[in-house]
């Protein structure tokens, strides 16, 4: 577990920034999932909106469709038995 969350690790919990580096420029941008529209890079505003959004994923832990899913999603649940998620993010950002 962590001391603090970092807003793009992932590891707990679907990560709140995508690290996505612009394809016309080459900048690092930190693009915000929790807003919506489209995510522009900020150095040439070129569109990123596909480079960032997340690919859904059947969670291993909880069974369901996670439209952001974190580390936990590609682990199997403890004890084997699917458990219940707090965190799964349940419609497409």
């Amino acid at each position: 577990m962590c001391w603090s969350c970092n807003p793009i690790c992932g590891g707990c919990r679907p990560p709140r920034k995508r690290p996505v580096k612009c394809p016309e420029c080459g900048a690092f941008n930190a693009v915000d999932l929790e807003r919506g529209g489209r995510k522009l890079c900020v150095k040439c505003e070129a569109d990123l909106t596909e480079l960032a959004t997340p690919k859904p994923k059947v969670c291993r832990y909880c069974g369901e469709i996670c439209y952001n899913p974190c580390r936990k999603a590609d682990q199997d649940p403890p004890g084997g038995e699917i458990g219940r998620c707090q965190v799964r993010v349940r419609e497409p950002l």
